[in-house]
């Protein structure tokens, strides 16, 4: 067999996608046990337990997933998750900056149009499912959600993606992704811009670590917003202001050009799961 070329290394664009919808067809496969195991405990009266019992559901579910993953990219090439390099305390700095930045261009620019677009039903009563038990609630959000996502759309789809093309279309095509999974106007065009710039710290960083630092970050502020108004789940912006967007700039740009020179700077490594 000839041994596989340094082009054919990756995955295509359609494979990404591909990835992506069997990430999602494995959870809804994987969940109908857990579904059926939570009917039982139902049953027999312990019906408080169940969100507990999603949740610890939805870890081993989720490892489940990476490790099918990882095997699969294993028998064609060598793959190793970039979880080994430790940002420094300057690299966590500038990554919140990073957000403020993105917060406050997002909330002055983009954000204004979307907020005119109705939130579906379905996400408000989602929203206010997951927040009746704020434990579980932010478990699934601050701490399932950044670890496990950014293993899959950037530790997978992007590592994968840089590969076989340039760095910047697999950046584009993994933000696009994490977009659409997220199956909502309101969530979908925020999450393609977040994808971006955690895709760009990814590139720039080779550190997953700092990818779910970042998503943490963010997904932690939908939490607190959450906690205090229904509306959160539409990502519901207070109104233009021209210092705020101008501030939002400026801090992107200083944030940008501190990552676009770590590549130069840092020293890699991985660890291999």
């Amino acid at each position: 067999m000839e041994e596989v070329t340094e082009q054919k290394k990756g995955i295509s664009i359609i494979g990404a996608f591909g990835l992506a919808a069997l990430t999602i067809l494995l959870e809804f496969i994987l969940s109908i046990p857990l579904g059926i195991i939570s009917l039982i405990v139902s049953n027999i009266g312990l019906s408080e337990i169940n969100e507990y019992l999603y949740t610890i559901g939805d870890i081993f579910i989720n490892i489940l997933i990476v490790f099918f993953f990882i095997k699969r990219i294993r028998k064609k090439e060598s793959f190793n998750l970039k979880l080994k390099y430790k940002p420094n305390i300057r690299e966590y700095i500038y990554a919140l900056l990073f957000l403020l930045a993105y917060l406050l261009i997002f909330s002055n620019s983009v954000g204004i149009l979307i907020e005119k677009i109705e939130v579906s039903q379905w996400l408000i009563e989602a929203f206010d499912d997951i927040l009746i038990n704020p434990i579980v609630a932010f478990i699934s959000l601050c701490i399932i959600a950044p670890v496990f996502e950014e293993i899959i759309y950037r530790g997978i789809i992007l590592e994968q993606l840089s590969k076989r093309y340039s760095s910047f279309l697999g950046i584009i095509v993994s933000g696009l992704i994490f977009g659409l999974i997220h199956a909502n106007i309101h969530q979908g065009v925020n999450a393609f811009f977040i994808g971006l710039i955690i895709g760009f710290i990814y590139i720039k960083t080779d550190s997953l670590i700092l990818c779910m630092f970042w998503h943490f970050a963010n997904n932690f502020l939908v939490f607190i917003a959450s906690m205090n108004t229904a509306e959160a789940a539409g990502n519901t912006v207070p109104g233009f202001s021209v210092l705020q967007l101008i501030f939002g700039i400026i801090i992107f740009i200083i944030s940008y050009k501190f990552f676009n020179r770590r590549d130069d700077e840092r020293e890699l490594g991985e660890c291999t799961i």
